[in-house]
């Protein structure tokens, strides 16, 4: 019980959290008569293909509130919206219809909704973003690789079970080409650092099975994983679950109204509680939620309300076929969203995806400059991914300034104790390069990391400093 209040608790005060723009505050902007922020903040949404963002600007469009009154306009925006489902939108067209009376004012209403069709329209939402749920991929998501071989369970903090706390941690991390996980990240945490560490520590010890393409060991990249814990207590649980509904409606009836009317955390965070299994919240929360996709559909609409953390898993979803259907197109356009509003994560994601060769969208440069934009914000990976980027572009000054920020978030990192003896090869400073990748070799040894490309390094340094000498 004392953990339903703290999960409610703490959804509350998401619920009064102020955002840059999602429908809720959106809505409250329009209400009290600031229009033109509602409207720049009901056209942000509406490019995200949000029905009630598109509705809400042919009604402001209608009455002329923040923008000058025009009933062609208002007819396009009533049009859209009905295309994407809103009856009230299409009774909205029909009686505006009503109102021309000449040829010239129905090619005028055809011209605008043309014209608005091109970047709002329903059928470019749905081949742009829009993703395909179903229960069929709901539940097959377990099965999706890599192959994980050694699991280490989180330890539960015991503060935290005693006082029956659950929560979710979300990161992200690297698998190297021995199946190791290296570099782990955690992007947001639910209650935050409450978890953190338990998993931090548990998933530094997983191992997946090494990954192969004709022969040749290959890695498997960024993987992106939503870790819950939970205090669920089976039958026991079942029994005071009526209870404990009853004594909650109340307020799990304001977290279902915050939600509906698109609060987009509020969205977020009970999306991330339905995709979880045996939690006491997630089971309280399903009363109301009932559907196998309904955490999708929370989150895709949270991503519609315009949150980068739900556009951003969202996407690597769509890349992944986790939960939905595999689309790269609609994976990289969330993505996209999300990097375009600052989140850091997305950034890199974006890059690593650019670099790509495998795919039409491959784009060094371009992920170079999604990487220096993650950088600026201090994201790990992307400050060391950069320094080997610049290095095979023979950039080794730059390289150089970049591996300087690195070490000093992480100085015996075995990969840019590598790129440190490239560099420090490149200056004709061999011994200095020697111990750089002997080092390297030590770090990823006790990580128990790949560490044969380190080998092949070091042999042919050594070749090299023998035919110099």
């Amino acid at each position: 019980m004392k953990f339903l209040l703290y999960l409610l608790t703490s959804l509350f005060l998401a619920f009064s959290f102020p955002l840059k723009a999602d429908l809720l505050s959106a809505t409250l902007a329009y209400n009290t008569g600031k229009y033109q922020q509602a409207f720049t903040e009901f056209q942000r949404l509406a490019k995200l293909g949000n029905k009630d963002a598109i509705y809400n600007i042919g009604v402001m469009y209608l009455y002329g509130q923040g923008i000058k009154k025009n009933l062609s306009e208002a007819h396009a925006w009533f049009s859209l919206a009905a295309d994407y489902g809103l009856d009230d939108a299409r009774s909205a067209a029909r009686l505006i219809e009503q109102e021309i009376t000449t040829e010239e004012e129905r090619s005028l209403f055809t011209l605008s909704l043309t014209k608005l069709n091109q970047e709002f329209g329903y059928e470019q939402y749905r081949n742009t973003l829009l993703p395909s749920f179903n229960e069929k991929q709901y539940q097959q998501t377990n099965s999706l690789p890599p192959l994980r071989i050694h699991k280490v369970d989180a330890k539960y903090p015991t503060e935290a079970y005693k006082k029956g706390i659950e929560g979710w941690v979300w990161l992200e991390f690297d698998v190297d080409e021995s199946g190791a996980v290296k570099d782990v990240d955690i992007i947001d945490a639910f209650p935050n650092k409450t978890f953190n560490r338990a998993i931090y520590n548990a998933v530094r010890r997983w191992r997946y099975a090494p990954y192969t393409i004709n022969g040749k060991v290959k890695s498997y990249g960024s993987r992106s994983l939503l870790y819950h814990f939970t205090t669920f207590k089976g039958k026991r649980y079942q029994a005071s679950f009526s209870k404990q509904k009853k004594n909650y409606q109340k307020k799990i009836n304001q977290l279902i109204e915050g939600a509906e009317q698109g609060n987009a955390i509020v969205q977020y965070y009970i999306a991330n509680w339905l995709v979880a299994e045996e939690h006491n919240a997630t089971r309280l929360l399903r009363s109301h939620w009932q559907q196998a996709t309904a955490g999708s559909d929370l989150l895709l609409a949270s991503a519609i309300n315009g949150y980068p953390n739900s556009q951003y898993r969202l996407g690597t979803n769509l890349l992944r076929g986790e939960y939905t259907q595999t689309d790269r197109k609609k994976g990289i356009n969330w993505i996209l969203n999300a990097a375009q509003s600052g989140f850091s994560y997305a950034q890199y994601r974006l890059a690593r995806e650019l670099l790509n060769k495998n795919f039409i969208d491959y784009d060094v440069e371009k992920a170079k400059r999604w990487l220096i934009t993650a950088a600026k914000q201090k994201h790990f990976r992307a400050i060391r991914d950069l320094v080997n980027l610049e290095i095979e572009q023979g950039n080794y000054q730059s390289a150089a300034n970049y591996l300087q920020q690195a070490l000093l978030l992480n100085d015996d990192h075995p990969d840019l104790l590598l790129a440190q003896a490239k560099i420090q090869q490149n200056k004709g400073q061999h011994k200095q390069a020697k111990k750089s990748v002997l080092e390297a070799i030590e770090q990823a040894q006790q990580r128990n990391w790949f560490d044969k490309h380190l080998l092949k390094y070091l042999e042919s340094l050594i070749k090299l400093n023998s035919s110099n000498d």
